[in-house]
């Protein structure tokens, strides 16, 4: 089988972390895969300890590609990467570029990849905070996520979070945080590779902290990034801060110097970063990266932001969020101790870098040609629009030629003595499976016509419960309307091996049940997903009750059924029965007929949208720990 050519992109110290443990991964195990990695530095971050440090102690081959684009405005920085990038995909022609996490340096592969029709895998994908202001990452991170062919994810809440974006299930796979396997790797490894002890910056172990900062709403004003560094300043034990090189610029062009407990120092290699770590008693960082390197290393970790990439993290209680408030940062460096057990296996089983490989050979293999940018498929499988005439602007056209013609429309009760009258007649029947709204705007436009039809419901269905307080509503409307109603009766809701005698128990069960509640007499059952029992007609299987696949209502009287969304035995119009002005059973399902035309699919899936949104209304007046945002101000219902 032939080599799967990856151009792997990465330019910042985060990234540059991740890329080893892939990479190790693909140089130990070369007869575990089919991958030839081309690995490209941007040159995102191009100082030596914010780079070259970080591919000769975490042993990364050197790239072949370095684009030296270094620092400048995001729109210059992007401008360049992508100008480079383009010469090096058009160069290599990779079967698929791999990107990580949320720089810069992410969403120009993303970009520049996609435009050359070069598959895109994003590791790292789908963390979200809901922020976009001054959060440059969340809006890369979501930019690419939405590019990508293939999102693999550090942890599962993150695939939750792209499957409510409406990803489709394909196009996510939890692989778990390379993060971990490498922290793993150097935690076992640490006393042979670090080159530094607590002692080498004078404090003493777990009696100091170590923080990092470097988020654009942490260092946007002076006054913001002062107050943060004055805070860990005012700490009861050391911080010892590795400065960023642009917080270093901004330091020294403030004239700032801290007077008590905070030591700057110059930045670490991973490393010597993690042996610091290990040892300190707190950690304090705005890093989504280094929050979960403390949560390895289990120390309590300060977030000075109002929220965090990592919510399990926070969810455990091993990291707090306290904003940029000064006495909170100092507070929490002082007191903060997680109440919960730690909690194992979030971010995977320290495999990742295995995963990763066999999602990016399987993606490339199997699924690459059909990607599936819809959530239920790709756009091959997706049903082709096509026209449809089920409005109610031509139903009305439809029982108006009915009427025209000299039909009445009648009751299932009725039905036999009408056909020994030889009088032309309709039985108009509604099966009720999906939506009771569609039922009661079906029941209005019946009304203004005049006509009368028999609405059957369900009283075991996944989709609607009629006792609830709108589901009781919309049924009395139809009832009101003039219309009657019988039970629609869920085959599937039974034992495959139901014998007859059981079936009319529970018909009669239910019919019970449905005329008990609202009042009105249930005179006839349909069946909804009959099986061959129901399908052979046996008048036993509803008795005393009469039901409608019983040989009078479907061969006595013709039938015509819009099942699936489209008139099954051609519109009753156009049936001899209809020129012979014989009798007809129409059964229509609300859910096909709307105002304006929509086929049947994108019509399921609006019911769908409006399920949701339904059910986080629901649960919102019944919940209050739902009521956030434009609910918040929501009464019990």
């Amino acid at each position: 089988m032939s080599t799967i050519k990856m151009l792997t992109v990465a330019g910042a110290r985060p990234q540059f972390v991740k890329v080893a443990v892939v990479s190790r991964y693909l140089r130990q195990n070369p007869g575990a895969h089919r991958i030839e990695e081309v690995l490209v530095h941007t040159g995102q971050h191009y100082d030596e300890m914010m780079s070259d440090v970080f591919f000769k102690e975490l042993e990364i081959q050197p790239p072949r590609y370095s684009l030296d684009v270094g620092s400048g405005s995001p729109g210059q920085q992007l401008a360049k990467m992508m100008e480079r990038l383009e010469g090096v995909i058009k160069e290599e022609n990779p079967d698929v570029t791999l990107v990580y996490g949320d720089t810069n340096s992410t969403i120009a592969a993303a970009l520049v990849s996609t435009h050359h029709n070069i598959p895109v895998v994003h590791v790292e994908a789908g963390e979200r905070i809901y922020r976009r202001r001054d959060v440059p990452e969340e809006i890369n991170r979501i930019l690419t996520d939405h590019i990508a062919s293939l999102n693999l994810t550090s942890t599962r809440r993150a695939g939750e979070y792209l499957q409510r974006e409406g990803m489709a299930d394909r196009r996510v796979r939890f692989v778990g945080d390379t993060m971990y396997e490498l922290f793993v790797w150097a935690r076992d490894n640490i006393d042979r590779l670090s080159n530094v002890t607590p002692a080498s910056f004078g404090v003493e172990p777990g009696h100091y902290h170590i923080a990092t900062i470097h988020r654009a709403e942490n260092t946007k004003t002076q006054e913001t990034l002062l107050q943060i560094l004055n805070a860990l300043d005012r700490a009861d034990e050391p911080v010892v801060l590795p400065i960023h090189p642009r917080i270093a610029n901004l330091i020294k062009k403030w004239d700032y110097a801290p007077t008590q407990n905070l030591k700057l120092i110059e930045p670490l290699g991973y490393l010597d970063f993690i042996r610091m770590l290990l040892d300190c008693s707190r950690v304090i960082t705005d890093s989504g990266g280094v929050t979960r390197e403390s949560f390895f290393a289990r120390k309590p970790c300060i977030v000075p932001m109002d929220n965090s990439w990592w919510t399990e993290i926070a969810e455990s209680g091993w990291a707090i969020c306290v904003g940029t408030d000064p006495n909170r940062i100092t507070n929490a460096l002082n007191a903060f101790t997680p109440k919960n057990e730690y909690p194992e296996n979030l971010f995977g089983d320290g495999h990742s870098a295995m995963h990763i490989v066999d999602e990016v050979t399987n993606f490339v293999e199997y699924h690459q040609k059909h990607v599936h940018w819809h959530k239920h498929g790709s756009y091959v499988d997706l049903p082709r629009s096509e026209e449809t005439d089920f409005t109610y602007a031509n139903y009305r056209k439809l029982i108006t030629t009915l009427k025209d013609s000299g039909y009445t429309f009648a009751h299932f009760s009725d039905s036999k003595e009408l056909l020994a009258k030889g009088t032309p007649y309709v039985l108009m029947r509604h099966d009720i499976d999906l939506d009771l709204d569609k039922a009661a705007a079906m029941a209005r436009v019946e009304a203004e016509l005049g006509i009368v039809s028999t609405y059957f419901f369900m009283v075991r269905n996944d989709f609607y419960n009629i006792f609830s307080k709108d589901g009781t509503t919309a049924i009395n409307e139809v009832l009101k309307l003039g219309h009657r109603i019988g039970l629609h009766f869920d085959c599937a809701a039974y034992p495959d091996n139901f014998s007859t005698e059981e079936y009319a128990e529970a018909c009669a069960r239910e019919s019970n049940m449905l005329a008990d509640w609202f009042g009105q007499p249930v005179e006839i059952v349909s069946y909804h997903r009959p099986n061959e029992k129901v399908l052979s007609g046996d008048l036993n299987l509803s008795a005393p009750l009469p039901h409608t696949y019983e040989p009078h209502f479907t061969k006595e009287i013709a039938y015509c059924s819009d099942s699936m969304g489209k008139w099954r035995y051609g519109s009753p119009i156009d049936r001899d029965a209809f020129a012979e002005k014989k009798p007809l059973h129409i059964l229509v399902h609300p859910i096909w007929w709307h105002e304006q035309p929509i086929a049947g699919y994108p019509a399921l899936l609006r019911l769908v949208d409006g399920k949701a949104k339904q059910l986080e209304h629901d649960l919102a007046a019944n919940c209050v720990v739902f009521r956030v945002g434009d609910r918040a101000e929501m009464k019990d219902s």
